[in-house]
């Protein structure tokens, strides 16, 4: 019994080894539709993402891997006036609507993460 212990310690030991060494995924610029417009201190922001969304079902039926949005995060500097976890439950190329305090010329970015740990963003300016 104390062998069995000891194995599972160890293994549990190289793993969270192994995991502290992975590197952070790094982000990839992706052309979103990011619009943004400020009137009397309140922004209007709608971007619209291309993703194919596919749920597991339909990924199964297609022989594909699931892959869908699984958080979004918008973000003003270093202050982040949106953030979502998703599901499958969002649609193909969704379109996302929200507002926030905020001025013009400040950059808007957004930052999705999918199912299969890719990382991407856009930004644009507020108008």
């Amino acid at each position: 019994m104390k062998k069995l212990i000891l194995a599972l310690s160890s293994i549990a030991l190289m793993t969270t080894a192994v995991m502290a060494e992975a590197p952070a995924p790094s982000a990839t610029e992706v052309k979103m539709k990011i619009k943004a417009k400020e009137k009397d201190g309140v922004v209007k922001a709608k971007i619209a993402i291309k993703h194919d969304m596919l749920t597991y079902d339909q990924a199964k039926k297609k022989g594909k891997e699931a892959n869908f949005i699984t958080h979004i995060t918008g973000t003003v500097g270093d202050k982040v006036v949106y953030d979502a976890s998703t599901s499958q439950f969002l649609s193909k190329n969704p379109l996302i609507k929200f507002a926030f305090k905020g001025k013009k010329g400040d950059e808007l970015k957004i930052t999705y993460t999918d199912l299969k740990g890719g990382v991407f963003f856009a930004s644009k300016k507020i108008k």
